[in-house]
């Protein structure tokens, strides 16, 4: 009895290692069924002996078959691998052999239409298959994305998952990788078209017209996550003030050199999509140069003055101070991104870019120059922006997909300054003022991916990218005001800046998994990136009083911009960059004292933007990159400010934003016949425009020390795109009486 039973054991494990291997064996996809999972609507299904007939739900597909909807049929084709077809209404494709378990199958060719295709992983392994139409041949493993060809032939791929390899017919050689959230129109005979598109979800079959493609306005991203609102600005100046002292606050009076400058802007830094989480000083300066989606939230509370503010944005302002005053700033702020609060400070262009926490202490003062007319004064100020965003540091086996990064963290440093010199003579004023803003930082940020890079060797790299930059600006300003009347002022002031910037990468390595253990790739080429320009602004603002209670504001601003930029890639040839880019912006503020203790505000505001990068190949001179971007918004904004008693005071505000925008990227061979897209922060493959969230609001609530000392707290929120930020605010104006 005994020894059947070890033969029984013996037998029991023989079968299970058998079970164990060929289970394995048979889940390899060597034999691919495709089945026609569901009908809707006139569909034919044509064999290759040219028979005909009406296509049903669950007929079994072979190849050759033809599937023909342009009677108005959609049809979902299942694989048995995983995978799945969806055929849009007004399509013609052509089943290939997909049945081939060759490294890389042809699945179908589209001739005509739609179809929304999703290659499934199979046990963990990379899936090939290859999809032609008449001008482009697209090659995965293992991803999701959309083909689109018109009457003409011309082909857009766009991309919602995974990496796809687009190659043109004509000319296997010229192929480009397309990642997720981008998409790509290629023509016979024409360059490379690349273009932003939705993410994260593809289009409605059912809602797209097959034979018609936009080849100048490609579908744009949908808003995605954004930052938190700001604090409410200063009451003062040609404004009646809130009751009491101050209500909250805006950041304090801007320090030279930095684009933003409170509730005024010039060139307000957003943040740079080129990075993420992780940006440097230099990607969060650049990128929002002419960008417009800071402009929402600076552009509030339009009818408010605020003394310094406004002597620093049009230095013919500072005439307004009767004695010499000086301001002082404290704001720190954290949070799960960057508040909108620290964004609005000069001196920490943080933008859209995730963060952790910014300390901004700043220092103004302005003062007449005795009995001569003249007035002085200007602003001191340094900052330090901090991200921490994703765990920074990455064991093996953690790694996200498709390069997304897995640990960021990134300082930088921002020290500014300004002098102004003003002079009054009878209604009008006149002013000049210097700025300088010097910026420095590091980051280093981790990439990782589970299938081994975009085409899946089955690795799990994790790369580690360690950066340094640095920003400077110098800036002169002209400012002229008039006195309207008792209550209205006018004024009107030109900028002139010169503009640097470096980013260059110190350190960049790899470590690589192959299932058993860890290989470490050796050191990776560098990039580097170096920029030198100019910009001119002219900008308007006008504020007055309808009476004792309803007071406006109206203000208007174009920027044109003008940078060069020398790009040193690992995967491309050395070249330089052209950037041109034009801003536009009005807005229009009213603020109503509806009692001794409650003041509201609200505001209307629009701008927009067009920016263009050209890109030349430093041997050649041959035009490698042509890249053209618009966006635009309109915003309404609505808040009340409270005394609660005579010290605590409470604020909120309400911001809706629409924006919308689209950009285009056209690619040409280098000397090799490669196309390369390189990507900077002034031209990112996703503008910031596209990363707001539409709603904002922020509740603040203060404590009034004296009338010179107050100290407030702010929540600022976008109601679940992001994190919310939480902001201190320490605020203390001190005066000097003359003897």
């Amino acid at each position: 009895m005994r020894r059947w039973g070890r033969e029984v054991e013996r037998s029991l494990l023989l079968w299970m290692a058998v079970v164990v291997c060929v289970l394995p064996a048979s889940a390899q996809p060597g034999t691919v069924v495709a089945r026609a999972a569901s009908v809707s609507g006139p569909s034919l299904l044509a064999s290759p002996s040219g028979a005909s007939a009406v296509l049903t739900p669950g007929a079994i597909l072979n190849p050759g078959d033809r599937i023909d909807t342009r009677g108005g049929g959609q049809v979902v084709i299942d694989l048995s691998d995983g995978s799945m077809v969806v055929v849009s209404p007004g399509s013609v494709i052509l089943l290939k052999d997909y049945r081939q378990a060759s490294s890389l199958r042809e699945l179908f060719e589209i001739t005509l239409g739609m179809v929304r295709v999703r290659i499934n992983h199979f046990a963990g392994r990379p899936n090939p298959y290859r999809m032609n139409s008449p001008t482009a041949s697209i090659a995965v493993r293992g991803t999701e994305f959309s083909i689109q060809v018109d009457a003409q032939g011309a082909t857009q791929v766009i991309v919602y998952e995974g990496a796809v390899e687009v190659s043109e017919i004509a000319d296997p050689s010229q192929t480009v990788l397309i990642e997720p959230g981008l998409g790509v129109l290629v023509e016979a005979g024409q360059a490379f078209r690349l273009f932003a598109a939705p993410q994260n979800h593809g289009p409605d079959p059912g809602d797209h017209n097959a034979a018609d493609i936009d080849r100048h306005n490609p579908p744009p991203p949908p808003p995605v996550a954004a930052n938190a609102p700001a604090a409410a600005p200063p009451m003062g100046g040609s404004a009646p003030p809130p009751p009491g002292a101050a209500p909250p606050q805006p950041p304090p009076a801007a320090p030279a050199g930095h684009p933003d400058y409170g509730a005024h802007n010039d060139a307000d830094a957003a943040g740079s999509a080129a990075k993420g989480a992780g940006s440097s000083a230099y990607d969060r300066y650049i990128s929002g140069l002419a960008d417009v989606s800071q402009l929402p939230f600076l552009m509030r509370y339009m009818a408010f003055a605020d003394s310094h503010l406004d002597s620093l944005e049009n230095p013919a302002y500072a005439t307004q101070f009767q004695q010499a005053e000086g301001r002082v700033f404290v704001l720190p702020s954290y949070s799960g991104t960057a508040g909108l609060t620290e964004r609005e400070t000069p001196v920490t262009p943080g933008g859209a870019v995730p963060g952790d926490y910014s300390i901004s202490p700043q220092f103004s003062i302005f003062s007449p120059i005795g009995g001569t007319g003249l007035f002085a004064g200007g602003s001191l100020s340094a900052s330090r922006v901090g991200n921490g965003a994703g765990s920074g540091s990455l064991p093996f086996g953690t790694a996200y997909a498709n390069g997304t990064p897995s640990g960021n963290n990134s300082v930088s440093d921002y020290y500014s300054g300004a002098l102004v010199l003003a002079a009054r003579l009878g209604r009008s004023s006149f002013g000049a003022e210097w700025e300088s803003l010097r910026g420095t930082g590091t980051a280093n940020t981790l990439f990782g991916d589970t299938d081994g890079g975009s085409y899946g060797y089955g690795n799990n790299p994790v790369t580690s990218v360690q950066s340094s930059s640095t920003v400077s600006e110098t800036r002169l300003t002209a400012g002229y005001s008039l006195d309207l009347s008792r209550t209205a002022r006018l004024g009107v002031f030109y900028r002139y800046a010169w503009i640097g910037g470096t980013d260059l990468d110190t350190a960049a390595y790899a470590t690589a998994s192959y299932g058993y253990g860890a290989a470490y790739v050796p050191p990776l080429p560098q990039n580097s990136t170096s920029t030198g320009g100019h910009s001119s602004e002219i900008g308007l603002r006008w504020r007055g009083q309808f009476s004792r209670r309803l007071f406006y504001g109206f203000t208007a601003d174009w920027l044109d911009l003008s940078l060069v930029d020398g790009l040193v890639r690992a995967d491309a040839v050395d070249s330089h960059q052209f950037d041109r880019a034009g801003r536009g912006s009005i807005g229009l503020g009213l603020g109503y004292r509806l009692s001794r203790r409650v003041v509201l505000a609200s505001d209307l505001a629009g701008a927009s933007t067009r920016a263009e990068a050209v890109r030349f190949a430093d041997a050649t001179g041959a035009e490698l990159q042509n890249g053209d971007a618009n966006s635009r918004f309109v915003s309404a904004h609505a808040s009340v400010m409270v005394d609660l008693t005579r010290r605590l005071f409470f604020s909120a505000s309400y911001l809706n934003v629409w924006h919308a925008g689209h950009w285009t990227v056209d690619l040409f061979p280098d000397q090799y016949g490669n196309r390369t897209l390189v990507e900077d922060s002034f031209f990112p493959l996703y503008s910031a425009v596209y990363q707001m969230a539409p709603h904002f609001s922020d509740f603040g609530a203060g404590w009034r020390f004296s009338r010179r000392l107050l100290l407030q707290y702010l929540f600022s929120t976008d109601y679940g795109f992001s994190g919310s930020s939480h902001t201190l605010m320490l605020r203390y104006t001190f005066g000097l009486k003359r003897e």
